[in-house]
């Protein structure tokens, strides 16, 4: 298979097991999940969907030499998402913002890739642990392959960082199964990098405004059965026409605030709604000049002042108040 990658260019991938999860319904579906929810109606450049980044966790993962079981399990990771990504958590209010992850066995289990797994002699209930895969997935504030392709992946899409990119790829390494920083100036750089597209983009008052507001039309759908929960396994189209479709006035009246006019402001004195976004932000690890690991923000009490600062921020939430649309 033959994949033109917008971060790494000309990729091939041949391993057969890939290729053939890579042709299942679950991962095509992907292909119509904008991993940016409901903002690419609005803001220019959200066009990354949700098959590209696994497709890109793959390629990461090989670059950083991680062993094929773990390069499935990458491929696999985002298969639960709903339609419109993470919208659903504003949805059914999820603490974690992580709803999709509930249904994430569920799905794999009914579908072809347990038995494309078993003819290729991978255990699917091992597949589906992530515990057993820390390239791929670890707590923040550390790194793993999913944080570091979304990233590097928006801020290409989003903010034309591209000359940034192989810069930090270069300087991945793997320390004790761990992904960390060649030296402290370049984990300070991504660090920043990573806390600048949260402000301005995945944690942007405009943003969280966006989310809730199609979170309330979903709602409204699902309680006077325009929707269904099934739908939200369908993809944003399936769910977006069924909105527009929807002889509902209250529906129609949330989505006429979805276009590029919309005007918010924040301010916690005078707010039409409340909405907080999940935490997000990296604090890695490098290696000093002993080889001997630390971290960002203890290296640099500046950014560890900013980082707090940002954690405040997105601790604290949003206070809507909608000016224009």
């Amino acid at each position: 298979m033959h994949i033109n990658d917008r971060i790494h260019g000309a990729v091939d991938i041949t391993d057969s097991v890939l290729v053939n999860l890579i042709n299942t319904s679950p991962v095509q579906r992907l292909k119509g999940i904008n991993q940016s929810g409901v903002s690419q109606y609005v803001i220019a450049g959200k066009t990354v969907t949700r098959y590209e980044h696994s497709l890109g966790v793959v390629i990461l993962l090989r670059i950083l030499g991680a062993a094929l079981e773990e390069q499935i399990a990458g491929l696999l990771h985002d298969v639960p998402h709903t339609a419109f990504s993470h919208v659903i958590d504003f949805v059914f209010t999820s603490d974690d913002h992580e709803y999709h992850e509930k249904f994430h066995a569920e799905i794999i289990l009914n579908s072809e890739i347990p038995d494309i797994l078993t003819e290729h002699g991978y255990d699917v209930n091992r597949i589906l642990d992530d515990r057993n895969f820390p390239l791929l997935e670890s707590q923040i504030p550390d790194l793993c392959a999913d944080r570091i392709d979304y990233t590097l992946r928006d801020m290409t899409a989003s903010c034309g960082y591209s000359d940034s990119i192989q810069t930090y790829i270069d300087n991945f390494i793997i320390h004790n199964n761990e992904i960390i920083f060649r030296t402290p100036e370049i984990a300070r750089r991504f660090a920043e990098d990573y806390l600048r597209m949260d402000s301005t983009r995945w944690s942007h008052p405009l943003e969280i405004a966006l989310f809730q507001i199609l979170a309330e039309a979903i709602k409204i759908a699902l309680n006077n059965g325009v929707l269904t929960h099934g739908d939200l396994f369908q993809d944003d189209n399936h769910v977006y026409t069924k909105l527009r479709e929807a002889h509902d006035e209250s529906i129609k009246s949330k989505l006429s605030m979805i276009n590029p006019g919309l005007t918010i402001i924040d301010d916690p004195n005078d707010f039409h709604f409340f909405a907080r976004n999940k935490i997000r932000y990296v604090n890695p690890k490098f290696l000093d000049n002993n080889q001997k690991p630390g971290r960002v923000a203890d290296e640099y009490p500046d950014f560890n002042r900013v980082l707090n600062e940002h954690i405040e921020r997105v601790t604290r939430g949003n206070y809507i108040k909608i000016l224009s649309y």
